[in-house]
């Protein structure tokens, strides 16, 4: 590390004394000014008939220097301002006590804007400008205690301020921190909102029109195959419950949003009458939160989905078991018929595999799909709750 480096300042010079207290910049600078003037008519006035020429030009120094540090933020002008006040500070002391004013607040300002060592070393200004003028003028040692003292108390003021304004400037940082944190978080909670809203949107319509154009090419191969009438209606009337059953399900969506909907066994009742699927309760049924009770719910219905188009005529059954800290709902269907009808029968899901094991997922479950007995399939879907 360089010397440079090393006198290299903070990037924000902090006022001391009064001044520093101060938030609007021109009563700052009122005050400040204020102070200096104070100080350079009492020093002034202090100071023997006999000071020479010297006295008067350290104390111009002193007060250009002063003013300079007020002025300048950073750069090598302001440990140079910072010694030449001090050493002017311990020239005027010699003759006048009022000059350890200058002294003590160089001490102060470098304390406040270097570390411990710079301001060590430039603090040092003051006293060993003392030493030598009062062994010049066969003074020594005079007032060299005195002006040591000044000096320490100086820096151990400006070292208590300089912590005061670090502890700020943390304590902004800080709440700068939170407050980006805050908004990342509120941003993350949103675009999952988005997501899951956007997930149960496509669910619910794709499940709904998905079914409702598979029944709908039902009945258009049923009218050109010249149907009876009876089966033509009865396929009408089973359009008109899908359309029903779509509407159910998007109230039902709304209502899972708003954490307010009927329990996970009516649900599935209602959907296996649909599947015509057995439905099996095992356990004490208990409410089971939205995000769990959503999860279960499309996995089932996704699993019913995939029975009626991949094993048309099984028999296909369904099991909720509430069991001690889990909840499980099982699909489980049997082999299909060879001589089942290949049009399919149940409704289009559009949700798939991926689909069912991602939600199960996000509500802190598992889910497991495979083969299961002889010839069957099995998928089952475990969330804690």
């Amino acid at each position: 590390m360089t010397i440079a480096a090393r006198l290299s300042p903070t990037r924000d010079h902090p006022s001391i004394g009064l001044s520093g207290l101060i938030p609007d910049p021109r009563a700052r600078a009122a005050v400040f000014l204020a102070g200096l003037g104070v100080s350079l008519w009492v020093t002034a006035s202090g100071l023997p008939r006999h000071a020479g020429i010297a006295a008067l030009a350290a104390l111009a120094l002193a007060g250009a220097a002063w003013l300079m540090l007020a002025a300048v933020n950073s750069g090598p002008l302001v440990p140079a301002a910072v010694m030449v006040m001090g050493a002017a500070g311990g020239v005027i002391a010699v003759t006048d006590q009022y000059g350890l004013i200058f002294a003590g607040v160089a001490a102060a300002s470098a304390a406040v804007t270097f570390g411990p060592l710079t301001a060590a070393v430039l603090t040092g200004a003051g006293p060993a400008a003392f030493a030598v003028t009062a062994a010049v003028q066969g003074m020594f040692p005079g007032r060299l205690l005195e002006a040591a003292t000044v000096c320490l108390a100086g820096m151990v003021a400006g070292v208590s301020r300089r912590a005061v304004v670090q502890r700020a400037r943390q304590g902004a940082l800080i709440a700068t921190a939170r407050q980006r944190a805050e908004v990342a978080s509120q941003q993350a909670e949103l675009a999952t909102e988005r997501i899951r809203l956007g997930r149960e949107l496509h669910d619910v319509l794709a499940h709904t029109l998905g079914a409702l154009s598979i029944q709908l090419t039902a009945l258009d191969t049923l009218a050109r195959n010249g149907t009876g009438r009876e089966e033509l209606l009865a396929q009408i009337e089973r359009s008109h419950q899908l359309v029903g059953v779509g509407l159910d399900e998007a109230r039902q969506a709304v209502r899972a949003l708003r954490e307010d909907t009927m329990p996970l066994a009516g649900q599935l009742e209602r959907l296996c009458a649909l599947h015509s699927a057995g439905l099996e309760v095992c356990g004490t049924p208990r409410q089971v939160r939205a995000e769990a009770r959503l999860a279960l719910y499309r996995a089932a219905q996704e699993a019913l989905t995939n029975a009626g188009r991949h094993a048309p005529g099984a028999e296909v059954s369904v099991r909720l078991a509430f069991g001690s800290g889990e909840v499980t709902v099982s699909v489980l269907n049997s082999r299909p018929r060879p001589a089942a009808h290949s049009r399919p029968s149940g409704t289009g899901g559009g949700y798939g595999l991926r689909g069912m094991r991602e939600r199960v997922l996000q509500a802190g479950g598992q889910l497991q799909a495979g083969p299961a007995g002889d010839g069957g399939w099995q998928v089952t879907a475990r969330i804690p709750a």
